[in-house]
């Protein structure tokens, strides 16, 4: 009879997401943004955590992640772009400028569909991350 291998239970998001603490580095275009990048990831990392804790699909919680990641690099490529003056914004008042209750940012290199899903997620990371 063959033995079944019982999966190791996901406790943190870096156990989805084994990158996570490189997101930062990876969106970053000078080296400034490598700070804003790890205080967006600060917000980023209790929202995860709050889809684990409330026990969603893996694939939801791999979905939402994964839109967050876009969304840093989103927010970073703004500031290197045409929003240079909104660099003096804390990382939380970066998610807020980019981030309503309507949605989020309509991303420079996605598709309409990308962003109607990543606006579901704005959506709700706002009241979880106590903003």
């Amino acid at each position: 009879m063959p033995r079944t291998t019982k999966k190791a239970k996901r406790t943190k998001p870096s156990d989805y997401f084994s990158d996570i603490a490189a997101w930062p580095t990876e969106w970053m275009g000078v080296d400034e943004d490598l700070e804003i990048g790890r205080g967006l990831l600060e917000f980023f990392i209790p929202f995860i955590q709050h889809l684990m804790d409330e026990e969603y699909a893996k694939k939801t919680i791999d979905s939402h992640g994964s839109n967050l990641n876009i969304l840093g690099r989103e927010i970073i490529e703004r500031l290197n772009e045409a929003d240079e003056d909104k660099r003096k914004l804390s990382p939380r008042e970066l998610i807020l400028h980019y981030v309503d209750e309507e949605g989020g940012p309509f991303l420079s290199f996605g598709t309409p569909m990308t962003s109607l899903s990543t606006d579901t997620l704005w959506r709700m990371m706002l009241p979880v991350v106590n903003f």
